[in-house]
């Protein structure tokens, strides 16, 4: 329903888009994934490394990821060039959905995750998977050297005198160093950037466009991964 710099499906609540649309975007949204927007939960997400486990739908303040063993919530991560993490466990059937953008991720917030799913549910970090959705990819994503000296020297790029952060190998490595197997990583390749036929993109629209929504739950009669 949205228009403009917002076109088509924004499901994020922007400055510019008329909430109307918004919300008949989001019910169009889990309708096709056969569940209520009331069904949603969802994280602040102002770039931190808190995660909560929560039991009903709703929003959440002050965190940027969720976690349940709840049938019928579904957890969201909205985007529009950060990373959407979706983990699932199942052996002891636990979701969790986590904002990953380079603040969160260098602040630990996929660690923080995997030992908060340990913690509260018994997961092993050996038995989940984990889900990587669209984001910024190094092909895009110019930082200053401030930003850069903050990450390992094989997750920046330098091209043509400028600085360049490969966010997605900055994730699958601190995956792997909280146990995941690199085997149940699912990384999608496509830059948000690079593609404005499929995704919004923060930076290369200048901070004026919609959002993406990612979401992972556990429905009544089978598991299911959606983004």
């Amino acid at each position: 329903m949205s228009l403009g710099p917002y076109a088509s499906l924004n499901l994020g609540i922007t400055d510019g888009d008329l909430l109307k649309r918004i919300l008949i975007n989001r019910r169009r949204f889990c309708n096709a994934l056969n569940f209520a927007p009331s069904d949603l939960a969802q994280a602040e997400q102002i770039h931190s490394n808190k995660v909560l486990p929560i039991s009903t739908a709703g929003i959440n303040h002050g965190v940027d990821g969720l976690m349940t063993n709840q049938r019928g919530i579904f957890l969201s991560v909205k985007v529009a060039d950060c990373a959407p993490i979706l983990f699932f466990d199942p052996d002891k059937e636990v979701i969790a959905a986590i904002h990953a953008g380079w603040r969160g991720t260098l602040a630990g917030i996929i660690a923080n995750t995997v030992e908060a799913m340990n913690q509260n549910f018994g997961s092993q970090s050996s038995d989940l998977r984990a889900a990587i959705g669209p984001a910024l990819h190094a092909c895009c994503y110019e930082v200053k050297e401030d930003v850069a000296g903050q990450f390992a020297a094989d997750e920046i790029i330098m091209r043509e005198g400028k600085l360049y952060l490969d966010l997605i190998q900055a994730i699958r490595h601190r995956l792997i160093q909280a146990g995941l197997r690199e085997s149940n990583l699912d990384f999608c390749e496509l830059c948000t950037a690079c593609n404005p036929h499929l995704f919004y993109s923060h930076r290369r629209d200048k901070g004026i466009t919609g959002r993406m929504m990612a979401v992972i739950g556990l429905n009544d009669t089978q598991r299911k991964l959606g983004g």
